[in-house]
């Protein structure tokens, strides 16, 4: 705890988990989250990260929560117990049945997508006592969509994985490389991801800057942070790190995390040869 942190302050215990391999190529990870040590409730700043949840908190009813391109503060109170399931961005729709669209920006309860029956089982895993058991509860229910599930669109995966690879890619570039219009590419990303390339480049890029200040701390200055993350400038980080936090990168760096850390998306790679 941070020796500035007040003694009656909450604290929370986030964990990330890898899904079981049939869920690999859906789920980026589990996790889950409880409040503990005190009266005070804990505010949980959430930062867009291009990934689609499906969230139980308590006893309350499982929520999916939709791509975000602004950030909220959720409250917590001491003795929450959160369990999640993070898709890997563009992935969601498959196993959701729905555009990842519908939930831009929102928080829809399972039951006012899928009905009664198909949202029952994930309704079940509230009256687990404790949080692994109501992990596995997660993870059972979603293995048992599976058989259910659409494909994935593997051209707009394919689509991630190359602005992930090019941060300076210019949106035209990836439209020639997979060999659609740039209206239908525009349509088929929104349609997996939520919102167009673009923001997804912006997003992806806020959360490269939030895995380097992880792994590196204090080591490096906010100009070396701009520039390893994929920014033109520390000016251009200061102006997306407000957009995206509401904040300043001086108070949001020290604390905040990468929630993509599990992913290849943000490794410093950069291709050149297409």
């Amino acid at each position: 705890m941070n020796r500035d942190t007040p003694v009656d302050s909450a604290i929370s215990d986030y964990r990330e988990f890898p899904p079981s391999s049939p869920l690999a190529s859906y789920l980026l990870c589990l996790w889950t989250q409880r409040i503990v040590g005190s009266r005070r409730e804990f505010a949980q700043r959430v930062l867009p990260d291009g990934c689609i949840d499906i969230v139980l908190i308590n006893d309350e009813a499982p929520l999916a929560i939709g791509p975000w391109t602004e950030p909220f503060v959720k409250h917590l109170a001491p003795g929450t117990m959160i369990v999640g399931a993070r898709f890997h961005p563009g992935c969601a729709p498959a196993l959701l049945g729905l555009p990842a669209s519908a939930l831009l920006n929102q928080s829809v309860t399972l039951r006012s997508m899928w009905g009664g029956a198909a949202s029952d089982r994930f309704a079940r895993i509230a009256g687990e006592s404790t949080l692994l058991t109501r992990k596995s509860g997660m993870e059972a229910a979603l293995l048992n969509r599976l058989a259910d599930a659409d494909p994935i669109d593997e051209r707009m995966s394919a689509a991630i994985k190359w602005l992930a690879g090019h941060r300076y890619g210019r949106i035209e570039r990836l439209s020639q490389w997979i060999g659609i219009s740039g209206r239908q590419l525009q349509r088929r990303f929104a349609t997996a991801v939520g919102y167009g390339p673009k923001m997804f480049q912006s997003i992806l890029r806020f959360q490269r800057l939030l895995s380097i200040s992880d792994r590196t701390g204090a080591q490096r200055n906010l100009a070396q942070f701009s520039a390893d993350a994929g920014y033109a400038d520390q000016a251009h980080m200061a102006r997306e790190v407000q957009r995206f936090s509401g904040t300043r990168p001086t108070v949001l760096l020290p604390s905040a995390r990468c929630v993509l850390g599990l992913s290849d998306l943000v490794k410093k790679t950069e291709h050149l040869d297409c």
